[in-house]
């Protein structure tokens, strides 16, 4: 039996990269996503809660005792040394989850995985992935759509500052998707992608 591909997606703060994953899916990919994992093993009863609770204490907390994802985003944005402490927390339970979802990926009836992963150089999950799949736009186009999403222009600007560059990752990728132009342009980028690929 073939082996089944794994492609790592990633790139910079609002390049697209949600967008791109989707078309993947519907072109026949088994969707591993490391923010929606993320977002599971902070929840009650899971167990980084605890433990996040224990380190940044009950302020994160909304009225429902849950994790306040904002409220602890704020809190680690600019103070790198809580982030790290953040990161020792989450980051084995996110592989760990990670690496059992890849293996129910490549046991389903899916063409390929698309691990989808927004730090993935950052976290070194490169060895995760068989080919790497970096979204790119122009920096005018990623402040654009930051603002739209509620940001003020200098927050936006902050947001794409604090993730590694942009143009690093794309010297890092197999495959670039540049999405500057239209959803028809990009989804014949990610459709080239695959049938070269596969």
């Amino acid at each position: 039996m073939k082996k089944k591909l794994v492609f790592g997606r990633t790139g910079g703060v609002a390049t697209g990269k949600t967008s791109v994953s989707s078309m993947f899916t519907q072109l026949g990919g088994y969707s591993v996503s490391a923010d929606e994992i993320a977002h599971i093993i902070i929840l009650k009863g899971k167990p980084a809660y605890k433990k996040i609770i224990k380190k940044f204490g009950k302020e994160i907390l909304n009225n429902k005792k849950e994790i306040d994802r904002r409220k602890l985003g704020k809190l680690v944005f600019n103070a790198p040394l809580l982030r790290k402490a953040l990161v020792k927390i989450t980051h084995p339970e996110i592989i760990r989850t990670m690496k059992s979802e890849i293996e129910k990926g490549k046991k389903s009836a899916k063409k390929f995985i698309v691990m989808e992963a927004p730090l993935l150089f950052e976290a070194k999950l490169e060895n995760m992935a068989d080919m790497i799949v970096v979204v790119a736009s122009s920096r005018k186009n990623q402040l654009k759509r930051q603002v739209k999403k509620g940001y003020s222009r200098q927050e936006a600007g902050k947001r794409i500052n604090s993730q590694m560059n942009l143009k690093k990752k794309v010297d890092k990728a197999d495959y670039v998707v540049s999405n500057n132009e239209t959803l028809k342009n990009t989804l014949k980028q990610v459709k080239d992608i695959i049938q070269e690929a596969i």
